[in-house]
């Protein structure tokens, strides 16, 4: 098959690895994937990317990353757009070289109103958590092939063209197993209001053990929600490169990776990479959480912005007989290793493919 994907231009494709991108990640998950397996793949990404195997179009455009400090200026917002849509127009101008047009774009509002100019099937992997207000638009749209990353995020706008739930995954044998961790917690993810860092710091403090935490975040959230609580410990460890050996030793090295969201996140993949290396996931139970944690078996869920039960969960971990800790810890690893792989996702996605193409 002749498949073309496109996420963005922030930055080069693949993202460097000290960059949270969560949906050109998965994306480069797929197409790769797709390249073993012989797939003629094309890719448009920013100037300066390159990717082993597959076709590159550039449109002699640098990437448009830009330093936090900028995120909340409107002028970038009207930048991110602009490379959008000077992609996607490209793409759809050149769409009959290909079987079929995958998009990432984190807004599928960008790609949707090009779908009706070709008889190429479109396939979106849905990124966002989406308003209801955006559903007359996108439901008008019948040539959009929609594929959700959970089926909680389905239920923010229902009746739409779904055509798979389809989850994310990893490659367990790039995660090393870690049988015996050491005695912290760990917070992995951006550090923005609805990941729901203070909550793990509370918690944690309230147990008395240690929390590390981990990731990006604007400088007056960090001011007021982790630099305050510094301390012996809790600690704030910055962003680790993705794939780096310190990444993969955050993971493993936890007792628990510890979740408390405060929205309705459509996957969440800090769950499966916590797991791949055996740490048992502590969140509050919303969104796409239950359909990835098995309660009492992975990791526990807890009712939303219930710190109570966040203490209880992580005192539970705590108190654990030393066998049935490790048999978690086992539990997690073989949950990925049976739901959470690159190719069982490929091998749905592929599915969705020849049934779109034939169709058309």
């Amino acid at each position: 098959m002749k498949i073309v994907s496109y996420c963005s231009n922030r930055t080069i494709f693949p993202p460097p690895q000290n960059v949270v991108a969560a949906n050109a990640h998965v994306m480069l998950d797929i197409v790769r994937e797709l390249i073993r397996r012989k797939h003629d793949v094309t890719i448009y990404a920013s100037k300066g990317s390159h990717l082993e195997g597959a076709k590159i179009v550039d449109l002699n455009l640098g990437p448009h990353e830009f330093d936090y400090a900028y995120q909340r200026e409107e002028w970038v917002k009207d930048v991110h757009i602009a490379y959008r849509l000077r992609y996607l127009s490209e793409l759809y101008r050149n769409a009959h070289k290909y079987d079929l047009i995958h998009l990432h774009v984190g807004r599928i509002a960008f790609g949707l109103p090009f779908t009706g100019f070709t008889k190429v099937p479109t396939l979106f992997t849905i990124h966002e958590n989406f308003v209801p207000q955006l559903k007359p638009v996108i439901s008008s749209f019948k040539e959009a092939n929609l594929i959700s990353i959970s089926n909680a995020q389905r239920k923010q706008l229902p009746g739409l063209n779904y055509v798979a739930t389809i989850y994310h995954g990893v490659d367990p044998e790039q995660f090393p197993f870690v049988q015996s961790p050491k005695k912290h917690y760990i917070f992995m993810s951006r550090i923005s209001k609805e990941k729901g860092v203070e909550f793990a710091i509370r918690a944690t403090k309230e147990v008395n053990v240690a929390l590390e935490i981990y990731g990006p975040g604007e400088e007056h959230y960090l001011n007021e929600a982790v630099y305050p609580h510094i301390s012996s410990r809790t600690r704030y460890k910055g962003m680790v490169d993705k794939y780096s050996p310190e990444w993969f030793q955050a993971y493993g090295n936890a007792k628990a990776l510890i979740f408390p969201i405060q929205w309705e996140e459509p996957f969440g993949l800090v769950l499966i990479e916590a797991m791949a290396c055996g740490t048992p996931v502590i969140a509050f139970n919303r969104g796409s959480v239950p359909e990835i944690i098995k309660d009492g078996v992975t990791g526990f869920l807890c009712p939303p912005n219930d710190i109570k039960s966040l203490v209880q969960a992580i005192k539970k971990i705590e108190t654990m007989p030393a066998l049935q800790y490790t048999a978690m810890r086992r539990a997690c690893r073989e949950h990925v290793e049976k739901k959470f792989t690159i190719r069982r996702m490929v091998d749905q996605y592929e599915a969705v493919y020849d049934r779109l193409i034939h169709a058309s």
